[in-house]
């Protein structure tokens, strides 16, 4: 093929990834409404009509989730806060393939094997709707492969990119920053050259550095709360202090166990898991037949440091996976935290085919860019599905006035089709669409670049736990309750108290009763 029908090509399956982004208009995200409610607040909050002034306060320290908020918040100067919100998850599932390519290429590898990172854009991550997490892929791939280029070249450069890179990677999420560190030190040691060598060179990440020690310290060394319970959502526990984070591990044996369903289970019918199968075999097959250097004529290693260089790529992908097998699994206030590299090292195992995709290994990778479509196709028919259980959840959202106080009591959270309890943050639209605050909020969190005020926050069950609703205690801060499921316990008695509204989408709108 001639480069520009290559380059067509590769433009027409990244934007294939992209498109079941748009087959409908409430994404099957379990944590995307919460994401959008607090990015509504940074957006809108000068804004009487909603309210959020009275509830909230905007927090401008470092924290590691402005990768997501900051583009959603430049984005909405321009758009609606949910076409925003599309608008940024598209880019991301453009970028996440090419920066893989990118990577590959600096590590040595044809950059035509990130055609395995396509089907790995509708991964298990994405349908949990973890928006910073997911914005910091791409950035992680192009730090190591900035990092892989200077620490290689022979004069290198100031650093501006890498600098710029690792800052914002901290910035996405500090998770993947970490797993950049550790992925940087496996560079280092592949390239060593002495102390004096790996000062110069590690000198462009010291901005980033700096942003995490100005968010470190605070939070795990001298903070106050560190491992108390939360004011508003007693249930969490803010980080704990450095020595007292509560960590808790996953025995290697469930690591290795679950890891297919953290890649590809969030289908209720077995396809993901199905197509996992043949992307795996596919991907076997290429590391089988591709023999030999990914450049023609390229000299064969020799030596540790030039076996270590060559391999660069496979010992990544095989430390991501050990962040997977021995990392915490929990540490206070945060879970699902080993899982999440496990994506990494998938995306990374492309670097264990040495020879170019040329001759017949075209064929393999044809069929992973097949196999991308039918993930794509399959993505979009499931997004569409979700439509016909959620869209009328709209209707809801437009019998309610704006800038009031909602609480969401979930009984069933669960949706047909996906292994996700996607209605769980359901009731966070209201937020993100109308203005006012819902009971159960990601405000406050570590992370997190929104607080409540002081006093602002009402008292709410755990979102996981609507059954410890108490009508004396928490009903007269709301003005609405949306209610899934069979009610239990004090919301069974709401009908008491409040005035049921409409009905839409397996939810019951109720309206409190003004006066005795």
């Amino acid at each position: 093929m001639s480069p520009r029908g290559e380059r067509a090509l590769a433009a027409a399956l990244l934007l294939a990834g992209a498109a079941p982004l748009w087959a409908g208009r409430f994404l099957p995200f379990l944590d995307m409404p919460q994401h959008l409610g607090l990015a509504s607040v940074l957006s809108r909050y000068g804004d009487p009509a909603t309210g959020f002034s009275r509830f909230y306060a905007i927090d401008r320290a470092v924290d590691p989730y402005w990768g997501y908020y900051a583009p959603m918040w430049l984005a909405t100067r321009l758009l609606p806060l949910e076409l925003a919100n599309r608008v940024v998850l598209s880019a991301w599932a453009v970028a996440l393939p090419l920066s893989v390519g990118f990577a590959l290429r600096a590590l040595g590898r044809d950059w035509r094997w990130a055609v395995f990172a396509l089907p790995l854009v509708w991964h298990a991550n994405l349908f949990f709707g973890f928006a910073a997490f997911l914005l910091s892929m791409p950035v992680f791939f192009l730090a190591v492969a900035l990092a892989a280029r200077r620490l290689e070249a022979e004069v290198p450069g100031r650093g501006v990119a890498l600098a710029a890179a690792a800052a914002a990677l901290f910035l996405a999420h500090v998770q993947t920053y970490l797993l950049f560190g550790a992925c940087a030190l496996v560079l280092f040691a592949a390239e060593w050259r002495g102390a004096r060598w790996a000062l110069s060179r590690a000198l462009p990440l010291a901005p980033s550095l700096l942003l995490f020690a100005a968010w470190f310290a605070p939070t795990f060394l001298w903070n106050p709360t560190a491992g108390q319970p939360l004011v508003h959502t007693p249930h969490y526990r803010a980080f704990g202090s450095l020595f007292d984070l509560g960590a808790a591990f996953e025995p290697l044996a469930e690591a290795l166990a679950r890891a297919p369903e953290r890649l590809w289970g969030m289908y209720a019918d077995g396809s993901g898991s199905s197509a996992g199968a043949a992307w795996l075999v596919i991907l076997a097959l290429a590391v089988a037949l591709g023999g030999g250097p990914a450049s023609p004529g390229a000299a064969p290693a020799e030596g540790l440091r030039g076996a270590l260089r060559a391999h660069r790529g496979e010992l990544l992908a095989v430390a991501a996976f050990a962040c997977y097998a021995f990392l915490p699994a929990r540490i206070a206030g945060q879970w699902y935290l080993n899982a999440r590299y496990l994506v990494f090292a998938a995306l990374l195992a492309p670097a264990f085919v040495g020879a170019r995709a040329a001759g017949f290994r075209l064929a393999l990778a044809g069929a992973a860019a097949a196999l991308a479509l039918f993930c794509d196709a399959n993505a979009a028919a499931k997004v569409a599905a979700f439509q016909r259980e959620a869209g009328g959840f709209a209707r809801l959202l437009d019998c309610m006035e704006p800038g009031r106080r909602a609480l969401g009591l979930v009984f069933d959270p669960a949706a047909r089709g996906i292994r996700q309890p996607l209605f769980l943050h359901f009731p966070a639209y209201y937020q993100a669409l109308r203005g006012g605050d819902v009971g159960f909020s990601f405000a406050g969190l570590p992370s997190i670049p929104v607080r409540y005020r002081e006093g602002a926050p009402a008292p709410h069950p755990g979102e996981w736990a609507p059954q410890d609703f108490r009508w004396g205690e928490m009903g007269p801060s709301y003005d609405y309750f949306l209610v899934r499921g069979k009610p239990r316990g004090d919301a069974a008695r709401l009908a008491e108290h409040a005035d049921a509204v409409a009905e839409e989408a397996g939810f019951t709108l109720w309206r409190r009763r003004e006066g005795p």
